[in-house]
């Protein structure tokens, strides 16, 4: 009797390690095809060369203004952003 009940209670130990093991594999495949790397967006060189310039042009013209040239590469950089977001391969 003794040997069943330790039987048992390896048994349903080592089935509950294998159902953890399954479960735990399922969660890391779901997690992997959640966060799957997604194509890197790039802005065309033709459009940042001519942002840049855009901005480097207003930096000369305002350059008494410390804000003004501040504010200038921030908007440039947001607009850089928002196009890169836009002229990526399909969308996520």
């Amino acid at each position: 009797m003794q040997a069943q009940i330790q039987s048992a209670e390896e048994f349903l130990s080592r089935f509950g390690d294998v159902i953890d093991d399954r479960v735990a594999e399922v969660l890391d495949e779901i997690v992997a095809e959640r966060d799957a790397p997604r194509p890197w967006r790039r802005l065309p060189p033709g459009m940042a060369a001519l942002a840049l310039l855009i901005a480097a042009a207003v930096s000369v013209v305002v350059r008494n203004s410390v804000l003004a040239v501040c504010v200038t590469w921030l908007g440039t950089a947001a607009v850089c952003l928002a196009a890169a977001r836009q002229t990526g391969h399909g969308r996520p």
